[in-house]
């Protein structure tokens, strides 16, 4: 006799093939190990489901069950400007920064998620964010202006654009690649792994490693779908006690391949590759803090006092760092 199966959808943009399908695919084992033979888990990738925005929705609904979504997607697709609060341009020097915030404000994060009727299951990472140009190479503020730059569908990466004199073209994710190609846009910012994931580096000459901003991933659950479960299901899904070892296994899968990827590309040489001086970059640090007081206003009201608290933890996090070496 077979066991009846809770089937899930998990849909995404992230691409078929990835270091982040191959995390995810860790979960699903994690999840099915808490609860053997109960799950059936259907993956939708590469945004067959649509964009991230449309997809968030859906899950908010009830009408998708689970998703792999940036902090900008979820942040657009339910309305809540606040959780951008991660994405503030400059915000993060280094991915033990990055990583030290998010793990002590989890659960700060799952309860607003949770008052939108979404679950936190853990976090995923994109990584950092940096320009990538068809046209000519991006090494001051000055080399964006008047150009057209794909932006991510979220006010705060707007107002970056504008700050920075470019053109910003909000388009969904699965639309970027065409938009690059009818030359829509000269260029967009995007990790690395997922500019080569989704063809999106083919379609330019010139990258900078500007890292100006860290995007987290999260996977997160419909709450509707959630509540459907028996307890014993919802702990398995859950996987708290294995959680910290999944984020970290995806941590280092996606930032490892970055490294591969960048030394195989460069070999290559069909796309031109720049390094920031520290000089560079604290030029377009100051060109975006010029416009700090608009990028605070996109996060709204709770977007600021989430902020501060991010800060706050990144503040003890630099404090510890500098106690250790003392």
């Amino acid at each position: 006799m077979l066991l009846a199966q809770t089937k899930l959808r998990i849909g995404s943009t992230i691409p078929y093939d990835s270091p982040w399908e191959e995390a995810l695919n860790t979960y699903i084992k994690a999840a099915e190990e808490g609860a053997p033979g109960k799950f059936s888990f259907r993956k939708f990738l590469s945004g067959q489901l649509g964009g991230e925005i449309e997809m968030v929705r859906s899950l908010r609904m009830g009408t998708l069950d689970m998703g792999v979504f940036s902090i900008g997607g979820l942040a657009e697709g339910l309305s809540m400007p606040e959780l951008l609060a991660l994405e503030m341009p400059f915000l993060f020097e280094s991915d033990e920064e990055v990583d030290y915030v998010m793990d002590a404000l989890f659960d700060e994060f799952k309860r607003r998620l949770a008052a939108k009727d979404v679950v936190l299951i853990f976090w995923g990472v994109n990584g950092w964010r940096n320009f990538g140009c068809a046209t000519r190479p991006i090494l001051t503020p000055a080399d964006l202006k008047g150009l057209k730059m794909r932006a991510q569908e979220t006010p705060l990466y707007i107002e970056m654009y504008k700050a920075l004199g470019a053109t910003p073209v909000p388009i969904p994710t699965p639309d970027v690649l065409m938009a690059l190609k009818n030359r829509m846009v000269e260029g967009f910012d995007q990790t690395l792994v997922f500019s080569v994931s989704t063809g999106w580096l083919g379609q330019i000459q010139h990258y900078t490693l500007s890292r100006h901003v860290y995007q987290p991933g999260a996977l997160v659950m419909s709450k509707k779908a959630f509540d459907k479960l028996s307890p014993d299901l919802q702990k398995a899904l859950l996987v708290e006690t294995k959680r910290a070892d999944l984020q970290n296994t995806g941590r280092k899968l996606v930032r490892d391949e970055e490294q591969s990827i960048l030394a195989g590309i460069e070999k290559q040489g069909n796309v031109r590759f720049y390094r920031l001086t520290s000089q560079q970059r604290e030029a377009f640090r100051k060109a975006v803090e010029a416009a700090t007081p608009k990028l605070e206003a996109a996060l709204g009201p709770e977007g600021k006092a989430l902020l501060q608290q991010v800060r706050a933890r990144l503040t003890e996090f630099r404090k510890k760092k500098i106690s250790t070496k003392q």
